[in-house]
């Protein structure tokens, strides 16, 4: 085995050429085809829990590629079993199965001798033994994932083969390692072989790579679409356009809100051009996403983020234009698709570009309900931006001024119009869902946790909808309204998936971002909490001075 003493540790630098050039092989994997690069991505996220780390991270990663990591665990396995690259951030978890809670990274031969870890997948094999539909709990969750990484890489260390050589004959890859290879492949073993040498000797792997391509292109190559989505995957990989997308998001709010102070037409005119920027590069990524995968940018949690972030500045465009031009709608649709796209980031890696699940391959279905049901989302977001915007306007600041108390007429009816808009998608995407249902599952409603939930967020709209139109909700009621109903959505959206994980809808499930979630809907329930106190109070002091309540609603009923 190519396994080198510890004094050979220092590896390539990054800016070897042949490390980006081994990163473009193509390699199957997971049910698509991606760059070695992506699957070098996929590896550290599930292992370490992000894909670079540049300071205080796992030993021997911190400040390297995800690419290293790969050639590191092929070629010098046995020491990378023993480094502490494993990260567990759960403190309670990691006091439950016995490790030192303040450490945050473990090497996979310890954890295999973790008894706590082995009880916990232990308890879970016995319930599937008993029950083969059973779920794991949470801590039994994250107790398989750490198996996963751990499994990982002890398989790569000890000369897992990867399918990298294309095949005329069908789809399916041959595969190849520097210690096995499928039969007829054995020059490309010799190669991976080459590269193995040149990397743990520190060297250069270009001219090995070379072999590498060399030895693959006379076996095979790939057909023209897919090494079309190779070459795009890198460029999506390596410009990264939500980060861009975030910042020029995050430069037009910042740009809005000064404006709102001094230098108004610059700065608004500076604001527009961030917000364009920003909708380019999320048009370009959204659109190279379908033209890599081949699909509906909505076939997972993270793709929904990112649709539900441009149906949210779409809409805020449209009704802005529509609107001549006036009012809070683009403010609104820029904060919901920069929170989108943030919490976007905080699903795992290894979630974003997944294979279809047969239940999602109607390409019918998955185009007309997931897109309708996720572009509600996006739109009772910029409602929720706009009740937001009119309890800091109206009640935490509490200017009463006659252009003020105009703007916040304004600001109730967009509102008011937004949670219709948003009401009527929602209300159509879940009965299309239900459509789906009865054709995949044989039944149309089954009460399932997110069908359930689902009709929980309908029924919730519909309340506010019908008690403002009574005269039940006044500004300030329909404004909290738009707030909690949101918080009602995410639980829809994300606590089914992420927190419940029961049911049928099990393709969305997944792991990752409950505090950042939890902390957000806890902001908010105190966000109304300080805004309810306020309200009460001005109301209270109005009418010790004898004066019109605060909360006289002031724009249409319906």
């Amino acid at each position: 085995m190519l396994l080198m003493s510890p004094n050979l540790w220092a590896a390539p630098a990054d800016k070897d050429p042949g490390v980006d050039r081994l990163g473009a092989i193509a390699v199957q994997e997971g049910g698509r085809i991606m760059p070695l690069e992506a699957y070098a991505q996929r590896l550290a996220v599930e292992v370490t829990g992000r894909t670079r780390w540049s300071s205080n991270g796992p030993d021997g990663y911190t400040g390297r590629v995800p690419m290293q990591l790969l050639l590191d665990t092929m070629f010098r396995g046995q020491e990378m079993l023993a480094r502490r690259l494993i990260t567990i951030e759960d403190k309670p978890f990691k006091k439950l199965i016995g490790v030192d809670p303040e450490r945050r990274f473990f090497s996979p031969a310890e954890l295999a001798m973790t008894k706590g870890l082995s009880d916990l997948l232990m308890k879970f094999e016995e319930a599937r033994s008993i029950d083969p539909q059973a779920s794991p709990d949470r801590n039994q969750r994250k107790a398989l994932e750490i198996r996963g990484a751990a499994n990982r890489l002890a398989d790569l260390a000890g000369g897992e083969t990867l399918a990298i050589v294309p095949s005329g004959l069908s789809k399916t890859f041959r595969r190849a390692s520097a210690l096995a290879a499928d039969p007829g492949v054995e020059s490309v073993q010799a190669a991976w072989a080459a590269v193995g040498t040149a990397w743990a000797a520190g060297q250069s792997i270009d001219g090995a790579v070379g072999q590498l391509e060399s030895s693959i292109a006379a076996l095979g190559t790939l057909e023209a679409t897919d090494a079309r989505a190779i070459g795009l995957e890198l460029f999506y990989d390596r410009h990264d356009p939500w980060m861009k997308t975030a910042v020029f998001y995050g430069l037009a709010i910042v740009l809005f809100g000064i404006s709102r102070l001094v230098l108004t037409r610059p700065l608004t005119i500076a604001a527009l051009v961030c917000t364009a920027i920003g909708m380019g590069e999320h048009l370009m990524g959204i659109g190279l996403r379908v033209a890599i995968l081949g699909r509906a940018p909505v076939s997972n949690t993270y793709e929904a983020l990112l649709w539900m972030g441009l149906v949210g500045i779409g809409v805020g465009l449209a009704a802005q234009l529509l609107n001549k031009r006036k009012g809070w709608y683009l403010f609104a649709g820029v904060a919901a698709a920069l929170v989108s796209v943030l919490f976007a980031g905080l699903v795992p890696l290894t979630d974003r570009t997944n294979s279809l699940p047969a239940v999602l391959r109607s390409n019918f279905w998955l185009t007309i309900h997931v897109l309708t049901i996720v572009a509600s989302y996006g739109v009772l977001a910029v409602s929720s931006v706009l009740g937001h915007a009119y309890l800091i306007k109206d009640v935490i600041i509490g200017s009463r001024d006659e252009v003020n108390v105009k703007r916040s007429a304004a600001l109730v009816v967009q509102t008011y119009r937004t949670i219709q808009v948003g009401l009527l998608l929602l209300t159509a995407g879940t009965i299309l869902g239900g459509v789906w249902a009865a054709e995949s599952w044989g039944r149309f409603w089954g009460w399932d946790p997110k069908e359930t939930w689902a009709l929980i967020s309908i029924l919730t709209y519909f309340a506010v909808l019908h008690a403002r139109y009574v005269r039940w909700l006044e500004d300030f009621g329909l404004a909290a309204a738009a707030v909690l109903g949101l918080v009602v959505i995410v639980w829809t959206f994300y606590g089914v998936n992420y927190v419940m994980a029961t049911g049928l809808h099990s393709y969305g499930f997944g792991s990752g971002g409950e505090q950042w979630v939890g902390l957000w809907a806890l902001l908010e329930l105190l966000f109304l909490a300080v805004c309810f106190i306020r309200y009460r109070g001005r109301k209270a002091a109005a009418r010790a001075m004898n004066q019109m309540p605060l909360g006289t609603p002031t724009g249409p009923m319906a």
